[in-house]
């Protein structure tokens, strides 16, 4: 029923399914307590492991408690969103946020690669350099791209591994309703249990927002910053096309991209400031479109991210430089808990999020949980 319950569409599927695959005849509403009590009894016991990580003496938080180590450990957090029913909860969103809240997710990765003393891919790769894709992209990314580009002729074939890319061995996910505060001891409790603490290479990757990185400076402050590039590709491309004709975007673009994929952040920061000075600065009455006003952003976004766009040095590193595993898991969650039908209390919401979270980890903490169950069982029934 829990495994239905946290996997499938809605607790009414869930039913469903359990009466087709299992010839089990179970409501929708038992379905949904059985999962949301587990779902609570998980929660309960993430916060106990979290507390006794607290407990520890710092000289032990920096020790492996176990000699599993990774070649590479990857911490990658973003957010996701979920609609809540209170309006009035405990943490104050803004009113005009209405019954969306955003849900907070990390990535840990235990990867392998090689280094090298050379960047091993020193040319952007053609799927960065296509523009149509590019637009695609940004739009998917940024909610407008400024320029719409149909794709010419036969669709590209698959674009071949680039050389050293990392890989990933496996896949830890939490997945909370929490403040920052109590999310980054979440993460930073499952890092140290993982054995991240002592792995020779460790990267930290995320966007651009503030609270990523003030996780980053408080918990993973020895892990590499690195700024995902994808989203640090799509402010460039919303830059080259802003006011700019498509017989001179390609030009330009390719240039600014390049320069990014290669490091070097002065030419490319210049090259934005001139493009500025020939559109003169934003204006308080131009539109949040307007050609000034997304240059001035996008400028704006890279100056502040400068000091974490050093991709040569992180492909020779061996360390990833996308967020993509993070943004692959937040639709995986999004396909049990996002909707617009979909609304969820703030408890429901938490149990449903360490479900789901707990069945996409490759550690499967669950078979653990299921294995002690027998033991934490009292003898009484719940009530109902």
């Amino acid at each position: 029923m829990v495994y239905a319950g946290a996997t499938a569409p809605s607790f009414a599927q869930a039913a469903r399914d359990l009466a087709e695959e299992a010839e089990l005849s179970v409501s929708s509403a038992r379905v949904r307590r059985a999962t949301e009590r587990i779902g609570r009894a998980r929660s309960s016991a993430r916060r106990r492991g979290v507390e006794r990580w607290r407990q520890l003496p710092l000289p032990a938080q920096r020790r492996s408690p176990h000699d599993h180590i990774p070649a590479v450990a990857c911490v990658q957090v973003d957010g996701g969103r979920v609609q809540i029913r209170e309006r009035c909860a405990a943490r104050a969103e803004p009113p005009s946020s209405g019954f969306w809240r955003e849900s907070k997710v990390a990535c840990l990765l235990r990867m392998q690669s090689r280094t090298s003393t050379a960047d091993p891919c020193p040319q952007l790769p053609e799927s960065f350099a296509n523009l149509a894709r590019m637009a695609e992209l940004t739009r998917e990314i940024k909610g407008s791209a400024s320029v719409v580009l149909e794709p010419e002729g036969k669709p590209a074939e698959r674009e071949p591994p680039r050389p050293q890319r990392p890989q990933v061995v496996t896949r830890h996910v939490i997945a909370v309703r929490s403040g920052v505060e109590e999310f980054g001891q979440d993460v930073a409790a499952a890092a140290w249990e993982a054995g991240f603490v002592e792995a020779p290479r460790k990267a930290f990757v995320a966007d651009g927002q503030a609270a990523n990185w003030t996780l980053w400076r408080k918990h993973f402050s020895d892990y590499v910053p690195v700024l995902d590039f994808v989203h640090a590709i799509c402010y460039v491309f919303k830059a080259a096309a802003a006011g700019r004709r498509l017989d001179d975007l390609a030009t330009v673009y390719r240039r600014w991209a390049q320069w990014a994929w290669e490091g070097d952040l002065e030419r490319l920061l210049e090259g934005l400031r001139e493009r500025q000075a020939e559109l003169g600065e934003p204006e308080p009455d131009d539109a949040e479109t307007h050609p000034r006003q997304l240059l001035a952003e996008a400028l704006q976004y890279l100056e502040n991210q400068r000091s974490r766009m050093h991709y040569p040095e992180y492909r020779r590193q061996g360390l990833p430089i996308t967020s993509a595993y993070v943004e692959s898991t937040i639709k995986q969650l999004n396909r049990r808990v996002k909707g617009s039908e979909k609304f969820w209390s703030e408890a429901g919401a938490e149990a449903l999020l360490q479900l789901a979270a707990d069945y996409l980890s490759d550690r499967a903490p669950l078979d653990r949980f299921w294995r002690q169950r027998p033991e934490q069982c009292n003898g009484t029934r719940c009530y109902r």
